[in-house]
């Protein structure tokens, strides 16, 4: 999707897999030992379910394409998919974990290590904590809201993931705001920073003498049409208490046909729509920039 890289981060899961990797480089069966600092990843798709975008989603209409860059309908997944937050808390000691989507909260009681819970969405602002013996150890509120509307008018199930303690921004770079509105309705999104430049959430960080810094406040301005207003399965070297009976199937996602054009590639917008590059393509874009991710991984 255009908007991903200004509004869908997805550096937190990096984060997640870290002791995994070390676990499993060690040949150890579990990942406890491997987690060098309390943290809280969790992700979630920033509409409800029941969001209808039919009229204002291009792939809706029948309209032309050449070039076969995208399917119509609805995406894969949009019938199945569940309205939940996913949370892991990866934590050095035992601690309370409560995770509070719109009006629904839950309070969880993490153990040492590696944490797995479900909960269900609510529209609104998304907050996280840990706890320990009545301090505060970690706290904040995400930047992506949950909104009953269609962002941008499109339905977009990429997951925005965040992190406690936050990660460094990603903003989306001139090159990409290029070819931010293409496929999109007219008028419907501005190619702004949806996000801003802030820290992903506001911490709290509990030094050993119980004193609390608070972290930079963030920003935000979702561009979106109108205002944005657990897990029974637990995953291998997971543990999990109090689950929410509640799916985690996450809608599996489709990749769509490669595009035709120069295998150099100097600018993000010339990989519209995959935002990815494909088999023999070379990135040359400016000094110093990251290359994009491949679509085959």
């Amino acid at each position: 999707m255009a908007n991903r890289p200004s509004s869908r981060p997805h550096d937190g899961w990096q984060d997640m897999a870290k002791p995994f990797i070390a676990a499993y480089k060690a040949g150890a069966k579990s990942v406890t030992s491997y987690i060098k600092t309390d943290q809280i990843i969790y992700w979630y798709r920033p509409t409800l379910k029941s969001a209808s975008c039919d009229s204002t989603d291009n792939t809706m209409k029948s309209i032309s394409n050449p070039s076969e860059n995208f399917f119509p309908g609805r995406p894969n997944g949009a019938d199945s998919m569940s309205d939940a937050i996913f949370v892991v808390a990866l934590l050095q000691q035992a601690g309370t974990v409560k995770v509070s989507s719109g009006g629904n909260s839950k309070t969880f009681n993490g153990q040492a290590g590696a944490n797995v819970w479900a909960v269900n969405m609510g529209v609104g602002k998304q907050s996280f904590s840990l706890s320990r013996g009545g301090n505060t150890v970690l706290s904040g509120t995400s930047l992506k809201d949950i909104s009953a509307n269609c962002i941008c008018g499109i339905y977009n199930f990429n997951a925005y993931v965040g992190t406690l303690p936050p990660g460094k921004p990603d903003p989306l770079h001139p090159d990409g705001f290029g070819g931010f509105t293409k496929g999109l309705a007219p008028g419907i999104c501005q190619p702004t920073p949806s996000l801003g430049t802030a820290a992903a959430a506001a911490a709290v960080a509990t030094a050993s003498t119980g004193t609390q810094n608070p972290a930079p406040v963030p920003t935000s301005s979702d561009a979106v049409m109108t205002p944005d207003t657990d897990s029974s399965t637990t995953p291998p070297g997971f543990l999990t208490t109090t689950p929410v009976p509640q799916s985690t199937a996450i809608a599996p996602t489709t990749t769509t046909a490669p595009i035709a054009g120069s295998n150099t590639i100097t600018a993000l917008s010339q990989l519209f729509p995959t935002n990815c590059m494909q088999a023999g393509q070379v990135w040359a874009g400016p000094a110093g920039s990251d290359p994009p991710a491949r679509c085959d991984g």
